[in-house]
């Protein structure tokens, strides 16, 4: 099979459109069509439903999308591992994160996995909302900085540290002025929702179903972008609660960030697949996350600048103040290897 051909097809599923496809291939719409036709005689049968208003995928579409997202990042980084080898380095790891996700801990962080392997190249690649958990799952990050609560069967979520939570609302709106903001005072807000492909238990902490006992009315508006979120928040379109890290890296004009108390925090964690099959091996991932595991208890513990508002470290034994940690995003040692 065909890699170009296999690059185009997953482009033209994921898009569900032939026009915007060929744009994000820059290539001819009729260039693209010939190479998803060919695609097809190969395998023998159609992939994708074609009609004037709309492009689906049959089974067979749906079962090669899969599996070929997953030959394309082994493909990617397979190459990107040979030329790291080539230019000298003992090789690459990628490590995404979404907007400040990581902040104070990153730069530390990298600065001692780097001493122990200066030889080895690090890449933090920014991710959107949408897009982080599949990353991680496809293997185009080897490990994600993200917040709880998830609950992937064929991912680890690994808890760094806790920190409060911010309501993000309009400069505006008639509790911008508060000192903090507790659940029941958004009751009857309109909130901000990230889109549909975003796990659903992820979605609904920051929009405090557990404090309602409901889902909140919900703005038609979605937004995959944090700038675009923010955008959303400062045109009045509605609220959402976020990270408090939020407040400190994205001063944006239109926007308030008000502390939310009397909420469960944001949980920082890192994320990696439970084969640990990716670029790199085991043992550099194992390194990585007890390095993480310490530089988060060593910023809470010092209250390091940068990391402000951190409630305290999530390890078995709870920090000041912290309940036990239960739930998908509770912490374990099943990410130690032998």
């Amino acid at each position: 099979m065909d890699l170009r051909q296999l690059r185009y097809f997953v482009a033209v599923a994921e898009e569900l459109h032939f026009s915007r496809a060929a744009a994000r291939l820059n290539l001819a719409q009729s260039a693209l069509s010939s190479q998803v036709r060919a695609l097809e005689r190969e395998v023998g049968g159609p992939l994708l439903v074609r009609s004037t208003r709309r492009v689906e995928l049959t089974p067979a579409g749906e079962r090669l999308l899969s599996d070929g997202r997953e030959v394309l990042a082994a493909a990617d980084g397979a190459l990107e591992r040979a030329r790291a080898l080539a230019r000298g380095e003992a090789g690459a790891l990628v490590i995404g994160t979404m907007g400040p996700a990581g902040g104070g801990l990153l730069a530390p962080l990298l600065a001692r996995f780097s001493s122990r392997h200066p030889r080895m190249r690090v890449e933090i690649r920014n991710l959107d909302f949408s897009d982080i958990v599949d990353a991680v799952r496809e293997r185009q990050v080897d490990l994600a900085f993200i917040y709880m609560p998830l609950d992937e069967p064929d991912l680890e979520f690994i808890p760094l540290m806790a920190e409060p939570r911010v309501v993000v609302l309009p400069r505006g709106h008639r509790l911008a002025g508060r000192a903090a903001i507790r659940p029941a005072d958004l009751r009857d807000e309109v909130f901000i929702m990230q889109p549909e492909q975003v796990p659903e238990i992820w979605r609904d902490h920051w929009l405090l179903v557990d404090d309602f006992g409901r889902r909140p009315r919900i703005s038609p508006r979605t937004a995959d972008k944090l700038e675009d979120w923010l955008t959303l928040i400062g045109q009045g379109e509605g609220v959402d609660t976020a990270p408090a890290i939020i407040a400190r890296y994205y001063a944006w004009p239109d926007v308030a960030f008000v502390p939310l108390v009397d909420s469960a925090p944001a949980t920082l964690a890192l994320a990696r697949r439970r084969d640990d099959s990716g670029a790199g091996g085991g043992g550099i991932l194992d390194e990585f996350t007890a390095l993480a595991l310490e530089v988060a208890a060593s910023a809470a513990d010092s209250e390091t600048p940068g990391v402000a508002g951190v409630a305290g470290p999530v390890s078995g034994t709870p920090g000041p103040g912290q309940g036990p940690a239960e739930g998908p995003g509770a912490p374990h040692d099943s990410w130690r290897r032998e």
